[in-house]
């Protein structure tokens, strides 16, 4: 019966194109989206600090050129990812500007297609994090949406700019900067992908820290900034 079954799936894939490519993407996706991980007690809870470079603030037209993330787990920084790309359409001079990396740098960079797969593995089943991460999100999802048709919509995050507020509710700061001053972080590489993140990455901790006394599990932090997001109508 068993042998009937995998040879009727198998014939079915065949018939419809079957991708294994997008296929994993779709379970990768479905992974990240998954709301388990919000029953979880703080302190058993992995987190992705992710932060990108991209030619433009336009999440419709701009792309990536740099994405980098970094794991944490029980209060430590356990892994770290980066990645430059070749975008497909020119970089700004007043993008360059800011970060500094030119068209020439990514010449024999891979495609946002073959950097995806990698990026979504690695942040696997952690919690989404980082500063105004919904940029970064939004900017993660179109690239998913036109290049494999998946979608990491409606998956839980938390950012740090929120939950500064939560430590310090008259603060008004929602600039990077402001928290590494505030926290006393230093950022090797400021306005690069790596850089940005591991400084974020050492703010969250320090932020988490004075939160875990109030908070037990993601869930009363997630919905905590929830309500601080709608509050604030962000």
């Amino acid at each position: 019966m068993w042998k009937s079954w995998f040879k009727n799936i198998a014939t079915r894939r065949k018939e419809c194109n079957y991708d294994p490519l997008l296929e994993y993407m779709g379970l990768l996706c479905e992974k990240i989206r998954s709301r388990d991980t919000l029953k979880r007690s703080l302190h058993d809870v992995s987190f992705c600090i992710i932060d990108l470079e991209t030619t433009g603030l336009d999440v419709n037209t701009d792309a990536i050129i740099n994405a980098a993330a970094v794991k944490i787990k029980s209060g430590r920084i356990t892994k770290i990812y980066e990645a430059y790309v070749k975008p497909p359409i020119p970089i700004p001079v007043e993008s360059i500007k800011w970060h500094g990396i030119t068209d020439d740098m990514l010449q024999d960079k891979p495609s946002i297609g073959e950097v995806l797969p990698e990026l979504l593995s690695f942040i696997g089943d952690s919690v989404i994090t980082g500063h105004h991460i919904n940029f970064d999100i939004k900017m993660v999802e179109h690239h998913l949406q036109r290049t494999y048709g998946v979608s990491i919509e409606g998956t839980p995050w938390l950012d740090t700019m929120l939950l500064h507020k939560l430590v310090m509710e008259n603060n008004t700061s929602t600039e990077l900067d402001d928290l590494l001053s505030a926290y006393v972080v230093e950022c090797d590489e400021r306005h690069r992908a790596l850089g940005d993140s591991v400084a974020t990455a050492k703010v969250f901790l320090r932020i988490l820290h004075e939160l875990s006394s109030s908070y037990q599990t993601l869930n009363d932090l997630f919905r905590a900034q929830q309500d601080m997001s709608r509050k604030d109508n962000i």
